[in-house]
């Protein structure tokens, strides 16, 4: 087993080869599991590096004007919560937020595919995009995701109760959709996961956004897809949440946002 293993490095940079035979030691790695681990290594060393760096922080504006000045390929990860194309109007009665907006199926549909068509240029080669939806729009949403991007899963998000609605003649709703895809091809760093996701949902007292989403959640995403150090784009950030789980977990991030009242909310989230 040792032979094989230090076999499965010897091609690799001295450096790189003793940080990879210690990983193999102190998490006591297969032979298979090790040669994952070169497979992550040999993937990012031949990622393109971005000839423009970004410039990070929070925008206020229409997501596709405020795309189009990111240069191109500077982005390493999207992470994003798009109209859903529901009419969406919350429910709780002690948060009377206004309904959101282009929530109509064609305005939501026409939005996303506006943003992505830019945004597409933007996120660099081997990455990945993790787009919010729901059932009842899913496949509108998706269609327009694999005009840009090549859809690899779809991620169930369960939360910890369900919203309000036909409480006697149908079933609560308890799950989000989120879909995954990538431009190019990049692994996922750590352990191989399931497809369905638990997390609480935001609590109603904590509630920032009718449809904010918890910043554990959106940690766990981008520390699945991104390295420290690395950009996170968010073109409809709402109240921030994407753009301080970023923070927390010590990459740069750009959060797009057209309602003057949410930026102003994400300005004072993140500081």
């Amino acid at each position: 087993m040792a032979v094989a293993i230090h076999q499965e490095v010897a091609p690799l940079p001295l450096q790189v080869q003793e940080s990879l035979l210690e990983k193999a030691e102190s998490e006591q790695l297969s032979v298979q599991q090790l040669r994952m681990e070169k497979h992550r290594y040999l993937s990012e060393v031949t990622r393109p590096v971005p000839s423009v760096e970004a410039d990070a922080g929070l925008f206020l504006g229409d997501c596709v004007s405020v795309l189009e000045t990111l240069p191109d390929e500077s982005v390493d990860c999207i992470v994003t919560d798009p109209p859903y194309g529901i009419s969406y109007q919350s429910g709780h009665r002690t948060l009377p937020f206004e309904k959101i907006a282009n929530d109509g199926l064609d305005e939501a549909k026409a939005v996303l595919d506006q943003a992505l068509s830019v945004a597409a240029r933007k996120l660099r080669p081997n990455s990945h995009l993790y787009i919010f939806s729901a059932w009842r729009t899913y496949p509108e949403m998706a269609a327009i995701v694999a005009k840009y991007f090549s859809i690899k899963n779809v991620l169930v998000w369960v939360k910890n109760n369900w919203t309000p609605g036909d409480l006697e003649g149908n079933y609560g709703h308890q799950h989000e959709f989120i879909i995954f895809a990538h431009k190019g091809r990049r692994h996922l760093f750590g352990k191989r996961e399931p497809n369905v996701l638990l997390f609480d949902r935001v609590g109603t007292t904590a509630l920032q956004h009718p449809t904010e989403k918890p910043v554990k959640l959106l940690s766990y995403l981008i520390e699945k897809s991104t390295t420290a150090g690395e950009t996170v784009l968010d073109m409809f950030m709402g109240s921030g949440s994407t753009c301080l789980a970023a923070k927390q977990t010590k990459r740069k991030y750009i959060g797009i946002e057209i309602d003057p009242k949410w930026y102003a909310v994400a300005q004072q989230r993140l500081g």
